[in-house]
């Protein structure tokens, strides 16, 4: 089996890193600079380099895109005569229903496109940051359709069991989509907002742990997602109301002094963390 990584960045390297030995695969891999290949090469975590994903992709049973969403859709475009039929193409992409709809009206029904998402990262990225447990213990969500054919959703499962995720996740692109705004994208949201926030200059001596732990994703590729956010915009936009709504909710509390509607509205975020977040 060949499987070939299209972004050898920190997702695409972490990959590598753990698919050796998975059906005795050779692993091809693209990536733009050239260094990020060499190195990969000098670790033993690729078998081969391309400075053209088309050569990469050739002759590749599974094909793992790990670009950005559109770069993903241009880059399968421009290379669909060297995709062999058959092949299977996954991608790590942070949003599925634009990826999927893109995809589908390129690819021919002779190859799989099954949409991937690992819940893995880091704040920094590039294949220097990629290590071999970065997906240990994590989520993997996939969002096949009937189009399917039912053993390369297989395929793809397995695989993400293999690079060592501890459950993988089936569902729709709309309930991704639809989560995902809420679980990642308006977290990044919310820490961008507390450091545009001219009070950050003078807070240096005045900070505890919780200043840094809520604005820990704060340092942001701001290339990456803002695309992320406009193409799941409706989504996005939704969970941004809704978390307004509720800070104006707590704003009116403490400005008519309600203690008892500040305390049942801390009591029930209380309950909620340690019921679905309890670590």
């Amino acid at each position: 089996m060949k499987i070939a990584i299209i972004g050898l960045g920190l997702i695409g390297g972490s990959i590598a890193r753990r698919l050796r030995g998975f059906y005795s695969c050779e692993i091809s891999a693209y990536n733009r600079t050239r260094e990020s290949l060499d190195l990969a090469l000098a670790d033993g975590v690729i078998d081969s380099a391309y400075d053209t994903p088309g050569d990469a992709m050739e002759g590749a049973d599974i094909i793992i895109m790990c670009l950005y969403p559109q770069l993903n859709i241009d880059f399968v475009r421009d290379n669909l005569e060297r995709i062999k039929s058959g092949a299977v193409i996954t991608d790590v992409s942070g949003v599925k229903g634009f990826i999927i709809s893109e995809m589908k009206k390129i690819l021919p029904e002779d190859i799989d496109f099954i949409g991937g998402h690992p819940m893995a990262g880091r704040e920094v990225g590039g294949y220097k940051s990629s290590t071999d447990t970065l997906f240990d213990n994590a989520p993997y969500i996939i969002t096949p359709d009937r189009s399917n054919k039912p053993e390369n959703v297989q395929l793809i499962r397995d695989m993400a069991k293999y690079i060592g995720c501890r459950t993988v996740v089936t569902t729709t692109p709309d309930e991704h989509d639809s989560i995902i705004a809420y679980t990642s994208q308006l977290m990044h949201i919310v820490a961008v907002a507390l450091c545009a926030n001219p009070l950050l200059e003078r807070s240096g001596s005045f900070a505890g742990g919780s200043l840094q732990d809520c604005t820990r994703i704060a340092v942001i590729n701001e290339t990456m997602w803002s695309e992320l956010f406009i193409e799941n915009k409706e989504h996005l936009a939704e969970r941004i109301t809704e978390f307004q709504d509720c800070l104006e909710n707590i704003k009116k509390a403490v400005l008519n002094g309600d203690r008892d509607e500040l305390e049942d509205i801390m009591r029930f975020a209380t309950k909620q963390k340690l019921k679905w977040l309890a670590k």
